[in-house]
């Protein structure tokens, strides 16, 4: 089990997290893979089993497309960026 990702929390090349605006987690939205981003699309995996307005509910680990600055000298966080380490972890959602 891995903790969801939510609104706001830090992707760990130093973007915020987007997420939904109706399901809410300890007081954010759900962040869900191919909807939401930390500048880069959240391509996942995410949850094969719980789903947020439809798409994959995101979690711990999860791959952030690259971004910008990426390519440029001293980007490479915005290369290889994943989800926040920690999410929430007062909800665990399966994979």
């Amino acid at each position: 089990m891995k903790a969801i990702e939510t609104l706001s929390l830090a992707a760990t090349c130093g973007h915020s997290q987007t997420g939904s605006s109706k399901v809410i987690v300890n007081g954010k939205g759900a962040s869900r893979v191919g909807v939401d981003t930390a500048l880069g699309i959240i391509n996942g995996p995410g949850s094969s089993r719980v789903f947020v307005e439809g798409a994959k509910a995101s979690l711990t680990g999860d791959v952030v497309l690259p971004h910008p600055c990426c390519g440029s000298p001293g980007c490479g966080p915005h290369c290889v960026a994943k989800t926040n380490p920690a999410g929430q972890p007062i909800v665990m959602v399966g994979e």
